[in-house]
Parts: structure tokens; sequence; C-alpha cells
């Protein structure tokens, strides 16, 4: 404890502050990069890694640049500084972009491409970006410790560092305004706020270090502004994420409940992952594997194979048409009898227009094609009676019918034994006489035939009947009252 304590009263409270600083950054940079890496789509979270481990090299950077004892040491802290200062600051520009989801991508681009020229006259031309040659380092005492700072020929291309921050100032300020236009406005007044007030703060340290008040222009606390608003945004998201995960989590327990109510089922089929998702309840829940996902081959499987290329054209309509799902099909299910199941759903797109999910609700209909089927029992009874009572009704129009053919045959027959009698007999009477009797005999056979079937219990067949001949068998049956 005593040894811990003497280290302490040793170092300076710059040295104190400036490890703060790079160990708060660390903390916050490995935090989001856990994130990150569970989360690869989360690009916010990697540029504020990117972003806060920059700050921390800063950090260290400067502190050894003002602990420097030679003008060379000094030139090559400072020459390593920028590439940190420069990561930072596009890293930065990036997160303002992707999270605002505002801000002007030429003005972006510029600032990156011209953190990226400063590097070339920092590792190439000059000692570094600042300054053209440091002559000679000379010490001031600050807070008890004495620093060191630079004394030499400022660098030209320091206009270009300068020209960034103040594009980084404009574009985060016209990125936050955009936001802020649109209703977002914490975001937009945090970034917004602690950009400007960086800049300002740099400014400052920057004109007390030329004075000789400050030792150094400290721009990794300017630095741990940016940063600290970044991690306070991204932490707010954080704790809306789970606040809206347990409101969800409720949302989805309310609707499983009603689900379960109206007997229906909620899935969801990942066209990209050609991967069905259930929600365990509904028609379809006792048939399918444990696990809710299952690919939608093996769902077809399940469908009754008369019912799976209707099923098929009904998603294809879905896909290429307005993305409306609507049909009807039988599922197999194993010991039990078939299940009919209604099925409703929308096609979700993404912004090119590809299908992406396709989700909705299914319904057990079994009972009420049951109870179809029942009814057109009941309908076929009640038709069979009608027949049968209608046969009562037409018993007489219908014993004319079946007379008047037989006294034809009669009456022909009659007639045929007169001509045999004839010498010699006339044949071609004879021939006419055996064509009607012919006719007459298919005639009382086919009322009779029909007849027997109206009488018959069969399902109802639909078949094309020409109007021309069921108009002229009706006016035969008629024309006796006629």
């Amino acid at each position: 404890r005593e040894a811990c304590l003497g280290t302490i009263r040793s170092m300076s409270w710059v040295t104190i502050l400036l490890s703060m600083v790079a160990a708060v950054c660390l903390t916050l940079a490995g935090m989001h990069l856990l994130l990150w890496l569970k989360l690869r789509e989360a690009r916010e979270n990697l540029l504020f890694t990117i972003a806060a481990m920059a700050a921390a090299a800063t950090a260290t950077l400067e502190l050894q640049m003002m602990q420097a004892q030679t003008p060379a040491d000094y030139a090559e802290m400072l020459r390593w500084m920028h590439p940190s200062v420069a990561t930072i600051t596009v890293a930065v520009v990036w997160f303002v972009y992707f999270y605002l989801r505002a801000g002007r991508r030429w003005l972006a681009w510029s600032i990156t491409g011209l953190r990226l020229l400063i590097l070339v006259p920092n590792f190439l031309l000059y000692q570094n970006a600042t300054f053209v040659e440091i002559s000679s380092l000379r010490h001031v005492m600050f807070l008890g410790e004495s620093f060191s700072v630079p004394i030499g020929e400022v660098n030209p291309w320091r206009l270009l560092t300068q020209l960034s921050s103040l594009l980084l100032l404009v574009f985060v300020i016209d990125a936050a305004v955009s936001t802020w236009k649109r209703g977002r406005r914490q975001p937009a007044l945090v970034l917004g706020g602690a950009t400007l007030l960086a800049i300002l703060l740099a400014v400052v340290c920057a004109n007390l270090m030329v004075k000789g008040i400050l030792p150094g222009p400290f721009i990794s606390l300017n630095f741990l502004l940016l940063v600290l608003a970044m991690g306070y945004l991204l932490s707010m998201d954080l704790l809306r994420a789970r606040l809206l995960a347990r409101d969800l989590d409720v949302s989805q327990q309310r609707m499983r409940l009603a689900a379960m109510a109206a007997n229906l089922g909620l899935w969801e089929w990942d066209i990209v992952r050609n991967d069905i998702w259930t929600s365990g309840t509904g028609p379809a829940s006792s048939i399918i594997d444990d696990s809710p996902h299952m690919p939608i081959e093996r769902y077809f499987e399940l469908i009754h194979a008369d019912d799976r290329e209707s099923t098929r054209d009904a998603i294809e309509q879905a896909l290429e048409g307005n993305g409306q799902l609507q049909t009807e099909l039988r599922l197999e299910t194993p010991g039990e009898t078939m299940r009919w199941i209604t099925v409703r759903g929308q096609v979700e797109r993404d912004i090119d227009g590809k299908p992406q999910l396709l989700r909705g609700v299914s319904m057990d209909i079994t009972e009420r094609k049951q109870a179809e089927t029942e009814l057109q029992h009941h309908r076929r009874d009640l038709a069979h009676a009608t027949r049968v009572s209608a046969i009562g009704q037409l018993s007489s129009a219908l014993a004319h019918e079946i007379n008047q053919p037989l006294g034809a045959i009669l009456r022909n027959a009659e007639a045929a034994e007169l001509f045999l009698r004839q010498t010699p007999p006339d044949l071609e009477e004879l021939e006419a006489i055996l064509k009607d009797i012919r006719n007459d005999e298919q005639r009382a056979v086919a009322v009779i035939e029909r007849m027997r079937l109206l009488l018959k219990r069969r399902e109802l067949q639909l078949e094309s009947l020409s109007v021309n001949t069921l108009i002229s068998e009706v006016a035969k049956l008629l024309q006796t009252e006629i």
C-alpha cells in the first residue's frame, strides 16, 4: 500500500489525467468491440471502437511527447500522433454519417482524403506534419512537473490539418441540423454540441500553449469529449433496445395468447435463409418438428400431395405479384385425420424490391370443412327427396310418356301383321314399321332409365348438356298436355 501511495505521489496530475483518459477510452472500446463481434451489422459500434482506441493512443503519445528529453524524441512522438488523430477524425466523421443517417457524403470523403493526404508529408517529406524541423525544446512547469515544449519551424502542411478540423465542424453541424429537423433532437444536440465544444477547447488550448501557460494542446482531452458523446448515445441505444426487447416480449406473449384463443398459428418464412419459423401454437404445431425452425421442403412434405402444386402456385403469385398470399391446404397429421388449414400472408421486400420475408397466420378449418361436407350430404338427401316427390307429381305424365311408345309399338306390330298377309308382302312398309318399333322401344327404355337414375342416391355430378336437345326432350314430355 505504501509503495502504491508513493508511486501515486511521484506521478503528476497531468500523467494521472492522461492515463485515465487512455484507460477510459480502452475500456469503452473493449465493451463495444465485444458488441460488434456479436453483431457484425453494428457499424457504429465498430467505428466507435476505432475512435476510442485512437483516442487512447493519442493520450499515450501526447504524454510521452510532453516528457520527451530531445527534439528528435519529441518529433518522433508527434509524427506518430498524426495517424492516431487522423484515425479518430475519420472514425468520428463516418460514425456521424451512419449513426445520424445524415451529412453530406462528399464532405465526409473530403475530410477523409485530407487526413490521408496529411500523412504524406508527415512520413515522407518532413519530421512530421506540424514542424518542418524541431530545433530545440524548452521546459515549462505545470502542476509541479516539468514538460517539454517544442521550438522550430512550423510546417506549411499544417494548414491542411486546420482545414480538416474546420470541415469536420461543418460536416457535424450540417448533419446535426438535418437530424434535428427530422425530430431526432437528442443525438443531434449531443454530437453537434460535443464536436463544437471539442474544437473550441482545442483552439483555446493551442493558444494557451503558445503563450506558455499549457505545456501542450491536450488533444486527447478534446477527443475524450467526442468519445464520451458517442459512447453516451450508443449506451442510450442499448438501454432503449433493452426496454424495447422487454416490451416486445410482453407483446409477443399477448399475441401468443390471442393466437391461442383464436386458434391461430403465427409463421414466418425467411426466403433468403429458406427457413420457416412457427410460433409453436395453432393448427400446425402438433405435426411440426420440436424445433420451431424448419426448411420449407420439410413443410411441403406435410402438405397433401393433391394440394402441393396449388400451394406452390399461390406462393409464387404472392412473391411475383402484390405480395398477398391466401390459400387453403390439407396437412397430413401422423396418426390423425387430415387437417384443413387456411393460410394468409404478406410478403416483405428490401429496398430493391426483392422478397425477403413471407409472414402470416394459419387457421385450422377442419371443423368447417366437415360441416360443409355434412351440409353437402344433407343437400344431396334433400335433392333425392325432391326428385322422389317430383316423380310422384309427374307420375301421370311419365305413365303417358311410357304408354305412348308402348302403344305405338302395339299398333305398328298389328300393322306389320296386315302387311305380311298381303301377297306379296310390302317389304318397304315392313322395314319402316320395324324402324318405328325400334325407336319407340329405345324411347321407352330411356324414360325408364332416367326415372331410375332420378330415384338413385348418388353424388352430384356436373356435365355439359345441349340446350336444344334438352328443350326438344321437354317438348316431347309435355306434348300431350300442350
